[in-house]
């Protein structure tokens, strides 16, 4: 049987989160595939490699709220990460298992995804959808992610649970995405410029997302749902899971991208122009 890494990195400021995510990305293509999973403290908005944060949201209004703003290494539209587990698997581009092209990468990650909710007692489905058409928004505004359905959503009484986006470089795959646990990834609509939601913005965004507590009776036990997310990546791929922590140089080489890139304020965009 193939073996995995399984990396629980906790809680962590948003900086720190994408850069963890790029160093394992450059090993990846020669190494150990890799499932990891984190969280967001404290909350922030990340955003696509290709928007411009400052037109995205309220700067001012983020710094107030004590919401940071963080750039991702993959494409895809704003999140507020708050109130969720988030995951990324990190293999190589010809892995047996989550390789080739990259719908089937959505799919055999969403397969594993949905095997892990499934022994969490969620009842979650794995569906293809299209890229729906973005409204018009003023000043290039952009909708929220889980405003959105792209490839392959998992869904819970029809509606999104888990946003995800992907990243290929140098023969490797990054995919990682927001398993929403609470409803507070809606304040994002609080944090757009003056107008840039329209007036059915929070309307859009309930009706096509949910959570996990939403789709469960009783409270979310983080740790049960890591170890139910582990184990079901486990079975449907048919790998053995083995528990590990950062290398050194991986610890490293995240520092290095936090002061250079993920944590320096010009490269991430959060300064109004």
């Amino acid at each position: 049987m193939n073996a995995w890494r399984f990396l629980d990195t906790g809680p962590a400021k948003g900086a720190y989160n994408m850069a963890v995510d790029e160093a394992l990305l450059e090993g990846a293509a020669t190494g150990t595939p890799v499932l990891r999973v984190y969280a967001w403290q404290p909350p922030a908005v990340s955003f696509g490699y290709g928007q411009q944060p400052w037109r995205e949201v309220d700067l001012d209004r983020c710094r107030e709220a004590g919401i940071e703003v963080v750039r991702r290494l993959t494409g895809g539209r704003a999140v507020l990460h708050w109130d969720e587990l988030t995951y990324s698997v990190l293999c190589r581009e010809d892995d047996s298992q989550c390789g080739g092209p990259i719908s089937h990468t959505y799919r055999r990650i969403g397969e594993a995804l949905v095997e892990g909710l499934r022994l969490f007692g969620v009842a979650v489905a794995l569906e293809r959808a299209q890229p729906r058409a973005l409204r018009p928004r003023e000043a290039g505004v952009s909708e929220p992610c889980f405003s959105s359905l792209a490839r392959w959503e998992i869904k819970c009484r029809g509606r999104k649970l888990i946003g995800s986006a992907q990243r290929r470089v140098r023969g490797a795959i990054l995919q990682h995405g927001s398993l929403l646990t609470g409803p507070r990834h809606r304040a994002l609509l609080d944090l757009l410029p003056p107008g840039a939601a329209g007036g059915d913005g929070a309307k859009r965004l309930e009706e096509g997302s949910t959570f996990l507590g939403e789709c469960i009776a009783g409270p979310v036990d983080l740790a049960r749902l890591t170890a139910c997310l582990a184990e079901g990546f486990g079975r449907c791929l048919e790998v053995e899971m083995q528990p590990g922590q950062l290398s050194p140089g991986e610890q490293v080489r995240a520092a290095e991208l936090m002061h250079t890139q993920y944590g320096n304020p010009a490269w991430t965009g959060a300064v109004q122009r």
